[in-house]
């Protein structure tokens, strides 16, 4: 059987409702995921929320589907008439003064009246769908299933457990803002559904705005919070979010109301009410240098998430006996934050879906469709590949080697292996072009930028001069996984593929590899196997013989506000933007001609590194 599962826009369904960002197809043959791909990737615009024909149009040439009425079941990831649910207002009145008791009602109100009038159903998905990609399907080829559920069924299904408690949290899906399941087999029992605008994922936002970064960018706030003082905003964000019984939490409801209707109307001037602002002062604006204040504002916003999450867990760990946890939906991502949960020691198993954002919705949904609409049973083990992406052909490199040809040298190597390690050995930074794409924001060795952690300056020569973004933000190590507990502390892990858990470095690590150790210590580490990637590891196998360490730099292939490149001729186009000394695509090695380079560095001249000195950093 094949399922198709997708997310993204709606006949244009505008992206700041919450409907359209992060859009992705994924094709599922008899239970496995085959094919899985966000459309930013092919369409280069990231974070794009458009309906995703490339991606879809991807899927199905990977899955060796001819027509779309070939496929036994859609499954699209959203449900209008969920949105503006009327107990959205019963659930949470209760923290609101009247003014914004009314406010809430009255926006409710009204936003069920536009969808209703503007025909935002169900049926008008799968209108879409047939208009956007020209086909027919009967009434049961087709199914709707609800955000957080597909997060859900995107987290559980593709672990390897055959129970656990789930968890899916984002700033919302439809009027959902987190979501508690017990899965059992196929079945999900609803332990509590979290409706706006009590979301932790919408206060991530709010600070993160307020410390004069963009939507999507809860990353870097993650990033910089280890220089900054948690204790000194302590009590106010626990003022924000105040704990209740049976693991409840309610988020500041006036300030999340306030951030969605700056959200909706793009006024930042409605955004932030006093009572923030009096204590963690005014939004920087982005040329403004990032301060002590703002580190502090980080750090105190990152304890707060991890505190009330723990919260929420300790009780349901308790009331359900549940002993693996499985995560979803962007809070998810925070990888900081997944740490803690698995060195906590509260769940045996913990396990966190590759792309947990809005894009892991596609092989959500068609994971449900396949297990819950079609009624097809789990398989175990099951296989869980990340190389999932487009991947390419002899003939894809030669024309992208002939389009630029007279900016580039290049050769194929048998010793393709040792002569890149040895490029990494000298302190050259290197573009990794390999395989099928990974599936989901991170990079895992197939279209990585890669570079020597044992050097202090490593970080900063490639935030700055290769990546072109703030040089506060860390870099990720990528260790051979039989290596990985000598070099860090992998408390409550068995592994961590997917670069998704930030963890201890090994004190006396440390100091060998400094380029991927954070200031506090840590490291959001990947680790490789043979077995899922052999190329990669081997390489990382042949830097440690020639230098000791089984660990190097890796963070994806892309610069400040770019996807993660697709083609070879994507990869060479970045690798001629930056100052990356080496690009590897397939066994093809590729460096700069002299006069490229020079005009390079030319056209650079001097760069802010942001790195943070005296408790401020540089604008970047």
């Amino acid at each position: 059987m094949k399922v198709l599962g997708y997310n993204g826009g709606l006949y244009g369904y505008p992206s700041k409702f919450g409907a359209s960002h992060n859009s992705a197809a994924a094709l599922v043959v008899d239970g496995e995921v085959v094919a899985a791909c966000e459309e930013e990737r092919f369409n280069r615009e990231k974070h794009s929320g458009v309906f995703p024909r490339l991606a879809i149009e991807y899927c199905l040439r990977e899955g060796g589907v001819q027509r779309v009425e070939d496929l036994d079941l859609v499954s699209y990831f959203y449900s209008f008439p969920l949105m503006y649910r009327p107990d959205v207002y019963t659930q949470n009145a209760h923290g609101l003064g009247l003014p914004h008791k009314v406010g809430l009602w009255t926006s409710l109100s009204t936003m069920r009246v536009v969808n209703n009038v503007f025909g935002y159903t169900d049926e008008l998905s799968r209108e879409d769908f047939e208009h956007q990609l020209r086909c027919r399907l009967r009434d049961d080829q087709y199914a709707v299933t609800s955000h957080h559920m597909c997060h859900q069924a995107s987290a559980f299904y593709d672990s390897p457990f055959e129970r656990a408690l789930v968890l899916s949290m984002d700033a919302q899906g439809e009027s959902t803002s987190a979501l508690v399941t017990r899965a059992v087999g196929t079945r999900f029992d609803v332990l509590r559904d979290t409706l706006l605008p009590n979301s932790l994922g919408y206060l991530y936002t709010f600070i993160t705005t307020l410390l004069g970064f963009d939507w999507h960018d809860e990353y870097k706030v993650m990033g910089l919070a280890p220089y900054g003082d948690r204790k000194r905003f302590r009590e106010f964000f626990r003022s924000l979010v105040v704990l209740g019984p049976e693991g409840r939490y309610d988020v500041d409801q006036a300030a999340i109301t306030q951030l969605m209707l700056g959200q909706w109307t793009q006024s930042w001037d409605l955004v932030f009410p006093r009572r923030t602002t009096d204590v963690l002062g005014r939004r920087r604006r982005p040329d403004e240098p990032v301060e002590q204040r703002h580190m502090d504002v980080a750090a105190g916003l990152q304890e707060c998430l991890e505190e009330t999450v723990m919260h929420v867990l300790r009780h349901f760990r308790k009331e359900t006996g549940e002993q693996n946890l499985c995560m979803a939906g962007g809070v998810a991502l925070n990888s900081t934050m997944n740490g803690v949960i698995a060195r906590s020691g509260l769940f045996d198993g913990v396990w966190v879906h590759p792309a947990a954002h809005d894009g892991g919705t596609s092989v959500g949904a068609a994971l449900y469709g396949y297990h819950n609409v079609l009624k097809q049973p789990r398989h175990y083990p099951q296989a869980r590949h990340r190389y999932l992406g487009p991947g390419f052909d002899r003939g894809d490199v030669d024309s992208a080697l002939l389009q630029y040809g007279g900016k580039i040298h290049h050769q194929r190597r048998e010793d393709l292996i040792s002569h890149t390690a040895r490029a990494l050995a000298e302190g050259k930074v290197v573009g990794w072009y390999q395989g099928r794409m990974e599936w989901g924001p991170r990079a895992l060795g197939n279209r990585s930028i890669l570079a020597d952690p044992r050097r202090d300056d490593m970080k900063d020569v490639v935030n700055s001069a290769v990546k072109l973004r703030e040089g506060f933000r860390p870099f990720a190590p990528a260790c051979l996984a039989e290596k990985a507990r000598d070099w860090f502390d992998m408390t409550g892990l068995p592994d961590s593929p997917y670069m998704l858990f930030v963890v201890p470095v090994v004190d006396d690590k440390r100091a060998r590899i400094p380029a991927v150790t954070h200031v506090d210590g840590s490291a959001r580490v990947q680790t490789v196997t043979e077995a899922e990637n052999p190329r990669f590891h081997g390489l990382i196998s042949e830097f440690e013989r020639l230098t000791g360490v089984p660990v190097v730099m890796n963070t994806s292939f892309n610069v400040k506000g770019e996807p993660i490149v697709n083609t070879p001729a994507d990869a060479i186009r970045c690798f001629l933007g930056t100052m990356i000394d080496v690009l590897v695509v397939d066994d093809v090695v590729i460096e700069k001609r002299p006069e490229v380079t020079e005009a390079l560095r030319r056209q650079r001249g001097s760069v802010h590194t942001g790195r943070v000195v005296d408790g401020r950093i540089d604008a970047v």
